[in-house]
């Protein structure tokens, strides 16, 4: 298959990574790798603050989304849960094989 299918590189502005590409690149990157720098061993979430402003707007949006997701799902879930009562077996009730 590699005999037959020419293998081509995209151009710098398609794959913009900090290890590689320059500051002046990133402004017409299309698509940023948060990928590892081997040189600073940096954490990628540490570098995707320093690497794109608008992360920390994105990741607080998405931690109130996941909140309020998990708020509908517990006030679902107490919903549906009986109360205690409807729960409380009968101290004469015995389980027959």
């Amino acid at each position: 298959m590699i005999h037959q299918v020419a293998i081509k590189s995209l151009p710098q502005e398609w794959l913009w990574c900090e290890t590689w590409c320059d500051d002046t690149s990133k402004v017409t990157a299309k698509t940023i790798d948060l990928c590892n720098n081997p040189k600073t061993k940096e954490p990628k979430l540490t570098a995707a603050v320093r690497i794109v402003p608008e992360w920390v707007e994105y990741d607080n949006e998405i931690k109130h989304l996941l909140r309020r997701l998990q708020e509908q799902e517990d006030t679902a879930t107490q919903k549906q849960t009986p109360s205690a009562p409807q729960h409380k077996k009968a101290d004469n009730w015995r389980d027959e094989l």
